[in-house]
C-alpha cells in the first residue's frame, strides 16, 4: 500500500508540472504582449517630438497628452523622437500633471456635474497644415515653457537610410566625407546658412545616402569669422542603415556662441510596416 501511495503522489506531481510551466510561459509572455498592444494602439500617423536645446533648458518629464477621452504619458528625449501623437483640432496640448484627477475633483464642486473643464496646459503646439501625415517636431525649450519654439520636419523628406545635415545656424558649414575612411577619396561640400524666408532647402541642407552597411568618415567644420577660415566642429564616422536615418541639426549654442550639432535618429517603427 505504501508503494502504491507513493506512486499516486508522484503521478499527481507529474500531472501538475505542465500546468505550472504553462503558467510561467503565460506570465513571461504577458509583458511582451502588453508592449505589442501599446505599440499597436499607437497611431500610425501624427507627430513625433524630440528636444533640441542649445541653451541647455530641459522639458518637464513625464508629460501628459490627450488620447481620445483619456490621457497618456509621453517622454520626450533629445535623440530619438517620441511615439506619434494625433493632434486634436490641429493642436497638441501638454500637461506636466495628469489632468484626469483634477477634472474629477472639479466635477464634484461644479453646480452642474456634467460641466467639465480641463486645467490649462503648460504649453501647446499648433500643427501647421503643411505638416505631413508623419512628421517630427523639434522642440527648443525656453525658461518659460509656454515660449517653447517648434520646427516641423516631414519624415517623407528624409530617406529611411543615410546621413543628413540641416543647418539652422548663421554659420556656413563645410563637410568632407570619405567612403574609404582614409580621405584619399574625399568629397567636399558646402552647406549654406539658414534664412527664415527660404526655410529648409537644398542650400542649407546636405544628404549622403550610399549603400547599406557602408561606413563613411566625415569632418564637419564651420566658418569662423575671427580667423576667416573653417574650424573643425566634429570628426567622426557613421554606418548607413536600412532601418534608420541620422538627421543632424546644426544650431547656435547660445552658451558658447558657436554652432552645435544635435543628432536625431529617425528609426523605422514596426507599426509602420
Amino acid at each position: 500500500m505504501k508503494i502504491f501511495s507513493v506512486l499516486l503522489f508522484c503521478a499527481a506531481v507529474v500531472a501538475l508540472l505542465p500546468a505550472q510551466a504553462q503558467g510561467r510561459r503565460s506570465r513571461s509572455a504577458a509583458p511582451a504582449a502588453a508592449a505589442a498592444g501599446d505599440e499597436a494602439a499607437a497611431p500610425k500617423t501624427g507627430v513625433r517630438f524630440v528636444i533640441c536645446s542649445p541653451s541647455g533648458v530641459t522639458m518637464p518629464s513625464p508629460l501628459y497628452v490627450r488620447s481620445g477621452k483619456e490621457f497618456k504619458t509621453i517622454s520626450i528625449g533629445s535623440r530619438t523622437p517620441s511615439v506619434r501623437i494625433k493632434p486634436v483640432g490641429g493642436v497638441i496640448e501638454f500637461w506636466d500633471q495628469d489632468p484626469a484627477p483634477k477634472m474629477a475633483e472639479g466635477d464634484k464642486k461644479a453646480p452642474k456635474p456634467t460641466a467639465t473643464k480641463l486645467p490649462d496646459p503648460i504649453f501647446s503646439v499648433s500643427v501647421p497644415a503643411s505638416a505631413g501625415s508623419k512628421s517630427v517636431c523639434i522642440l527648443s525649450p525656453n525658461k518659460e515653457v509656454k515660449k517653447t519654439s517648434t520646427l516641423f520636419l516631414n519624415e517623407s523628406d528624409f530617406p529611411k537610410k543615410g546621413m543628413h545635415i540641416i543647418n539652422l545656424s548663421s554659420y556656413p558649414l563645410q563637410i568632407i566625407t570619405s567612403a574609404s575612411n582614409d580621405f584619399k577619396d574625399k568629397q567636399e561640400s558646402k552647406i549654406g546658412v539658414y534664412r527664415r524666408e527660404d526655410g529648409i532647402c537644398a542650400e542649407n541642407s546636405w544628404s549622403f545616402k550610399g549603400e547599406k552597411g557602408q561606413q563613411v568618415s566625415f569632418i564637419l567644420s564651420y566658418y569662423d569669422k575671427a580667423t576667416k577660415g573653417f574650424k573643425r566642429m566634429r570628426a567622426s564616422s557613421f554606418i548607413l542603415s536600412e532601418r534608420q536615418s541620422m538627421v543632424n541639426i546644426v544650431v547656435k549654442d547660445t552658451t558658447r556662441n558657436i554652432p552645435k550639432l544635435m543628432p536625431i535618429q529617425i528609426a523605422e517603427s514596426r507599426k509602420d510596416k
